[in-house]
């Protein structure tokens, strides 16, 4: 493998690990950061979900300009 194809195999392989612990991470422990103080899903499940929710949306949107503008990067031809 040489090239875009192991490029491309580390960027998904980071993604992955980003992905795992933005999105399965609070689920697990229970808490997520809301700016500095932490909300945890047992005190607060209002808030726990909006901030996971509103967590998710944003990674997954951010995600998805990335893939844009990753495959444009590979497609572009000077």
């Amino acid at each position: 493998m040489t090239g875009p194809e192991a490029i491309i195999l580390i960027i998904v392989g980071a993604w992955l690990t980003i992905a795992a612990i933005v999105i399965a991470y609070p689920l697990f422990t229970g808490r997520i950061r809301v700016g500095l103080d932490p909300v945890s899903r047992e005190n607060d499940p209002q808030a726990f979900w909006n901030a996971y929710i509103f967590s998710t949306i944003l990674f997954v949107g951010v995600s998805i300009v990335a893939g844009f503008f990753m495959r444009a990067m590979l497609h572009w031809k000077p």
